[in-house]
């Protein structure tokens, strides 16, 4: 008879918000002051002088790219940009008012099923197939959002960035050199956030043995929630409703009065402000300033400040998901194709923690206690 293993004592929180699941050298978060890094390089850094297809890189390889391993990440990212053509087609037979993240999801899940020697988990297969995920995933969304536009679909160029090509194909035109930084920027500081809801589901699935296409389905399946990348629709909807700046100051007073809970502000990390969303706002300032679009960005600021000032002792401050719609706003990116995105960017996070535990070879099987 096996022995029974001596029971230690633990905390645990109903969201496993204070439990440790292991060790990474992915990224760092320092809650308290509102800094992260990535593989021990500051986001500021990464988001001023380096490109998504450089931070991918970095992400799953763990060091930033020489030239000729950069030549080669972005030559496999481009070899996969042209999805089965099932895949592509299978957008058209679903009902037209299926959710955005559903339409993209269901056109990964038929190309998976072309995935050359899907069934093969070991561990040289599973670490040839991020380049491959990322460029079918660039296309597959948006293909997606040129469907919702009713636009028509752009071919693949080659010689552009990831970003570039992703704005090219999705929008039916050719975006200017700041929509490309701006959105290179959106991806780069959303590609990682450690162990959050969707790299938990991610992880979870691949520590059974499965393929690192189908932990990434996982992911997405979380990032719908509206908790979860739901809250960047919800939040920037919020701000759409207000028609000036007078109506968003008594709108936030009425809703603060209610105890209503704001999407996009309060992180459970971020006792501070989210570095993230310092990055980003002068982005999203100039972009809508650039639409015309001025009084957009002043209601923001006045919804943000007046949240801001009042739960700030609490340590509520709008996050990225409070700033990020403003951006796909001014992209002209639909509503509804926000939660895309974020998971365009995040499966970068994803795949590279399920690389990390795949030496592991553990599944996840956390316990409970029982209350019956």
């Amino acid at each position: 008879m096996r022995p029974i293993r001596e029971m230690m004592e633990q905390t645990y929180d109903r969201g496993l918000e204070n439990l440790i699941a292991g060790e990474t050298g992915i990224s760092k978060i320092d809650g308290d002051n509102g800094k992260l890094w990535y593989r021990g390089y500051t986001i500021e850094d990464l988001a001023e002088h380096g490109s998504f297809d450089e931070v991918s890189y970095l992400l799953i390889h763990g060091e930033l790219p020489t030239a000729s391993q950069y030549e080669r990440w972005r030559k496999d990212m481009e070899n996969w940009h042209e999805p089965p053509e099932e895949a592509m087609a299978v957008i058209k037979t679903l009902p037209d008012d299926t959710h955005a993240l559903m339409l993209y999801r269901t056109m990964l899940s038929v190309a998976a099923c072309h995935i050359p020697q899907g069934e093969n988990t070991r561990l040289d297969a599973q670490w040839r197939r991020p380049a491959g995920i990322l460029g079918w995933c660039s296309t597959l969304a948006a293909a997606t959002i040129c469907h919702i536009l009713g636009k028509e679909f752009n071919p693949f160029n080659p010689g552009q960035s990831f970003s570039a090509n992703f704005l090219t194909q999705a929008l039916g035109r050719e975006p200017t050199e700041y929509e490309i930084k701006a959105f290179d920027v959106c991806m780069i500081v959303q590609a990682e956030h450690g162990l959050q809801a969707s790299a938990l589901a991610a992880l979870t699935v691949i520590s059974t043995g499965a393929d690192l296409g189908s932990a990434v389905l996982a992911g997405m399946g979380a990032v719908s929630g509206n908790l979860h990348g739901g809250a960047i629709k919800k939040a920037f909807l919020n701000l759409l409703e207000l028609k000036s700046v007078d109506e968003a100051k008594a709108w936030v007073n009425v809703k603060l009065n209610e105890g209503y809970r704001f999407p996009g502000f309060g992180h459970p990390i971020y006792k501070t402000h989210d570095p993230r969303t310092k990055i980003l706002e002068p982005y999203a300032k100039k972009l809508l300033e650039n639409k015309g679009e001025e009084l957009l960005w002043d209601i923001y600021q006045t919804v943000r400040d007046g949240i801001e000032s009042k739960l700030g002792e609490k340590e509520i401050f709008i996050t990225v998901y409070g700033v990020t719609g403003l951006i796909y706003h001014a992209l002209e990116i639909p509503v509804g194709s926000f939660p895309i995105i974020f998971a365009l960017a995040n499966q970068t996070g994803w795949m590279a923690h399920c690389l990390e535990y795949l030496s592991e070879g553990k599944m996840i099987e956390p316990g409970a206690i029982y209350t019956g």
